[in-house]
């Protein structure tokens, strides 16, 4: 899983592999769970962002695309 500012940026935001654990496959129930750890995203600026999970093997298959946004935190430490 690669994430990007926005598509065809050349900086990378996060990169998940099964290699890193940042993706775990679950075939048995059809399950890959992402996991990006809160050192992260804390990392992560605010606004729009642009990912793709892809399955490599002998040929790259893109199984899942898509936006999320990073909003800016509302609630402070008291």
């Amino acid at each position: 899983m690669t994430v990007r500012p926005f598509v065809g940026a050349t900086t990378t935001i996060f990169v998940g592999t099964t290699a890193n654990s940042y993706i775990v496959l679950d075939g048995v129930n059809g399950r890959v769970t992402v996991t990006i750890p809160e050192n992260l995203t804390a990392a992560f600026i605010p606004g729009r962002y642009n990912y793709d999970l892809v399955f490599d093997s002998s040929e790259v298959t893109r199984i899942l695309e898509g936006q999320f946004i990073v909003t800016g935190a509302v609630t402070t430490t008291v």
